[in-house]
């Protein structure tokens, strides 16, 4: 069935949500896509037909008016789009994205903006961080949940998360974010003996990521192994980020790793990709922060990573488990387990002809539930049903 969505976003997009381009890229041929977003940057790397913007690229200016008026001007765009384009759908990405559209509908409805079906999906610091820091947010989110249509999630563990926010189970679906596996070729890692063992962590530096808990891992292998450590990444213009980057430059100055981890900054997805390919190892430690920000989900990277050839070692947070399964394509410890991080690592370490047992089952479990073109076909599924 032909459909038009607009898909809203505030900013389109940052580097590190290459997901959800590939969430609007690879929908069927069905569905007509707009983007009706305050501002974008990266156009270069993210770009689609029918992008509409309210203030174009990224400004001070435009960042001045969205600290004065909390994107008030950007929700009334998405209404006047949406009296424009007459789409069938309204998509809000992230959840309070989701509350200030359906705020605004409401408020100023006429009858086809009545019959615009309303679908939000959460991602992670929505679901959690925010009803932690400010309880306001668990009223709007219930105020919400009984006049959209739908509510989409990346895993199980989210899904649950968002019923207890009030949300009936009746309105909530899992839809897994999916990855471009045409352009993530499977190249199992093989070490050559005289080379040190390299492992990659990549994000955003935020304190759910676990960098530091990753780092101290590693460092309990340091002195028994060769290794390498590449940090691709950079703190954001945020302070909690801010203070974790410190931590972790402060971990480093005494740690006996502190010449054999390389701190990158952000790096495109094509760019990152190639570094991957240069490393034997994955690790992910992602924890609940102490503001209650998770994954959510899981990280895309992280799906990206297992999916080329490189051997995991994550947590067990939220639907990593979806992703990973221990000892059966990679290795999960507890959140904050350094101790168990590090007897992961140790296993893939002395025990490299696993690796590609390991990560053929992890290519294939991603073929199956995380390959962005039958993710789109999914999603195309889920507007069908509302």
């Amino acid at each position: 069935m032909s459909q038009t969505v607009i898909h809203s976003f505030p900013v389109w997009l940052p580097q590190t949500q290459t997901w959800l381009y590939h969430q609007v890229r690879f929908l069927p041929e069905s569905i007509t896509s707009h983007i009706v977003c305050k501002e974008t940057e990266h156009l270069d790397q993210f770009q689609l037909p029918n992008i509409h913007s309210l203030s174009g690229p990224s400004s001070r200016l435009s960042k001045w008016s969205t600290r004065l008026l909390h994107h008030s001007d950007y929700h009334l765009y998405v209404r006047r789009m949406c009296g424009r384009l007459r789409p069938d759908i309204l998509h809000s990405h992230f959840g309070p994205v989701g509350w200030k559209n359906y705020r605004i509908m409401q408020l100023l409805a006429s009858s086809h903006i009545r019959n615009i079906k309303q679908v939000v999906t959460f991602y992670g610091q929505d679901v959690d961080h925010l009803p932690h820091v400010n309880p306001d947010w668990k009223k709007r989110y219930r105020d919400m949940f009984s006049g959209i249509d739908l509510v989409l999630c990346e895993g199980p563990y989210m899904a649950g998360k968002v019923e207890a926010l009030g949300c009936s189970a009746e309105r909530i679906r899992v839809h897994r974010l999916g990855v471009d596996l045409k352009a993530i070729p499977y190249q199992p890692r093989n070490k050559q003996q005289d080379e040190p063992f390299r492992i990659l962590m990549a994000a955003a530096i935020r304190q759910k990521k676990g960098f530091i808990y990753g780092l101290k891992a590693i460092e309990q292998v340091a002195s028994r192994f060769d290794v390498e450590v590449t940090l691709v990444g950079d703190a954001i213009d945020d302070g909690e980020s801010l203070r974790e980057k410190k931590r972790i430059v402060d971990f480093l100055k005494t740690s006996i790793l502190s010449d054999r981890v390389y701190l990158t900054g952000f790096q495109t997805a094509s760019q990152l990709m190639e570094t991957a390919a240069g490393h034997h190892i994955y690790l992910a430690p992602s924890v609940t922060a102490i503001d209650g920000d998770s994954e959510g989900g899981a990280p895309v990277s992280l799906i990206e990573m297992a999916a080329s050839g490189m051997p995991v070692v994550s947590s067990n947070h939220c639907d990593i488990p979806g992703v990973i399964q221990d000892g059966e394509s990679g290795y999960l410890a507890d959140e904050r387990d350094t101790e168990g991080l590090a007897k992961c690592l140790e296993k893939l370490i002395s025990k490299t002809d696993s690796w590609s047992i390991l990560t053929d089952r992890a290519r294939k479990h991603i073929e199956t539930y995380f390959d962005a073109r039958k993710q789109g076909l999914s999603l195309s599924k889920h507007y069908d049903m509302i």
